[in-house]
């Protein structure tokens, strides 16, 4: 009787969840931007609630004109020029409970001029890109496009007596040369400043958010998702001499206040008062203007896009935006979901210890990647196969390989160097009949380091292909068995895959 008591309970709460979730009153909530009693919110005011403040170091070139005014970041080569520095929004992505509802007006050309219903919104990716003519550096360039990414949730209420709807900042994106491993990751929290500060790369123009606007990168702290493999903000970049894999302190400068380029947060702004406070007459003379991200099909067909700008372009998806998914209830929303999955990283490879075979390295908990505790880096399956050669030799008898299985850490899985142990076991058939089995296991334990290149740019990058940024080597020493050790030997592995 106890259990089917438990079970009608456990049932019950179950059906309520929703009812007790949409009756809470979210006042409380960390990155609440906007709340309202209306339902209507068009996409500009949408990106003004929502804009970040952009803080350079205080030697970026070109931030400022000959008379002292800012002008980064810079209007498109194609766009309407002014004085101010523009930054452009995008809602690349609108999740609702209705695809045809959600947006209203989505028939016209004039983004500014479409609302979002937010009766049928439940979650949106906001992108703000920042353009700038040219990048410094030994590998600069003519034309940059750097971005952030905002993921939006709108939260609904009939408990609170002031307003009825809420969007509220969950997570933000910095985006840093163009690879997802090196994403600076900030989960909102209460201590998180708004609006949000968002530290800006010298001379390449990485991002990065800054929890609290204090102009100083601190990992784990501004950064709160795989922390080893964040880019964080390098400023000597430029140089040309980064000499570590990783990043440390030394590689970002201190900002100041008179570096940053505010956004035109609305009067009614329940964070404009705060930032007036912390940065007062910085303030003055320093907004950006914020404009819709054009469209780039239509400046493609008119020719409007000069080549070197186009290969930066092209691939800022989807070029008709937004693009609007239904979803149901208060789940997780797919696509999150999917973009975690591009961190699943499988590498194949060839393995040379003393024999030939082929070494596969899959997540830990096979569909999902695990991140260690407190020292970051990543945790992971290797298998290894082959019984190409003998392995281990004896006067009396000889073992042939099976299977190995090692669990796996590695400090990072993008730095161009780093280090990896691994520990598990061998299983060898002992018997030289090959028509007689006589299985033994053997621990195993491993030690070495890994070179890793990123061949997105260069000629190899059609090997993307295969579903990874990386190839590489890893160059280590085995033992086998413990006290005593059954054999050691150097291993060698030559593949693809961030592990």
């Amino acid at each position: 009787m106890k259990i089917l008591f438990r079970y009608i309970f456990k049932t019950i709460f179950l059906v309520l969840i929703p009812f007790l979730v949409s009756a809470q009153c979210f006042e409380e909530e960390p990155g609440i931007v906007w709340k309202s009693n209306g339902s209507i919110i068009s996409f500009s005011n949408l990106a003004q609630y929502t804009a970040p403040m952009l803080w350079f170091s205080p030697d970026e070139i070109r931030l400022r004109d000959e008379a002292g005014n800012k002008q980064l970041p810079d209007a498109f080569p194609f766009d309407t020029i002014n004085k101010q520095p523009i930054v452009y929004y995008k809602l690349r992505h609108v999740y609702g409970s209705s695809a045809t509802a959600a947006v209203i007006n989505p028939e016209t050309e004039i983004k500014d001029l479409m609302l979002l219903n937010l009766n049928y919104v439940k979650a949106i990716d906001l992108d703000f890109y920042y353009y700038f003519a040219e990048e410094a550096g030994p590998t600069g360039h003519d034309h940059d496009i750097e971005s952030v990414t905002l993921q939006l949730r709108i939260l609904e209420t009939d408990d609170c007596s002031d307003f009825r709807f809420a969007i509220k900042v969950n997570k933000v994106m910095g985006r840093a040369h163009g690879l997802h491993w090196y994403n600076n990751t900030l989960k909102v929290d209460h201590q998180t400043f708004f609006p949000l500060s968002i530290l800006i790369e010298e001379g390449k123009h990485a991002s990065c958010p800054d929890k609290n606007a204090d102009g100083i990168y601190t990992p784990t702290y501004d950064v709160t998702e795989r922390i080893n493999d964040a880019w964080g903000i390098r400023d000597i970049i430029t140089s040309g001499r980064l000499v570590s894999a990783g990043f440390q302190a030394w590689m970002a400068k201190p900002r100041e206040k008179n570096s940053i380029v505010f956004p035109p947060l609305p009067e009614n702004s329940i964070y404009l008062k705060k930032m007036v406070e912390k940065f007062g007459d910085h303030i003055v003379g320093s907004q950006y203007q914020l404009r819709p991200y054009p469209d780039y099909k239509i400046l493609k067909a008119a020719n409007k896009i000069e080549k070197g700008l186009n290969v930066f372009m092209r691939d800022k998806t989807p070029h008709q935006w937004p693009k609007i998914s239904k979803v149901a209830g208060l789940g997780k929303i797919k696509q999150w979901a999917k973009e975690e999955k591009s961190y699943r990283s499988l590498s194949l490879a060839y393995r040379w210890d003393e024999t030939q075979r082929l070494s596969l390295a899959i997540p830990l908990l096979i569909f999902k990647n695990v991140e260690a505790p407190k020292t970051g880096g990543w945790i992971y399956n290797k298998f290894y196969i082959g019984d190409f050669n003998n392995f281990v030799k004896s006067p009396s008898f000889e073992f042939e390989n099976l299977l190995g299985h090692q669990i796996t850490y590695s400090s990072s899985a993008s730095r161009w160097v780093d280090t990896y142990l691994g520990v598990g076991y061998e299983i060898f058939d002992e018997n030289p009949d090959p028509n007689i089995l006589k299985y033994k296991t053997f621990l195993v334990s491993e030690v070495g380091i890994k070179f890793r290149v990123n061949i997105g740019k260069t000629p190899l990058k059609f090997l993307r292909h295969l579903g990874t940024d990386f190839w590489g080597i890893k160059a280590g020493w085995k033992n086998l068995g413990f006290s005593p050790f059954v054999n050691s030997g150097f291993v060698i592995e030559i593949g693809a895959g961030a592990f």
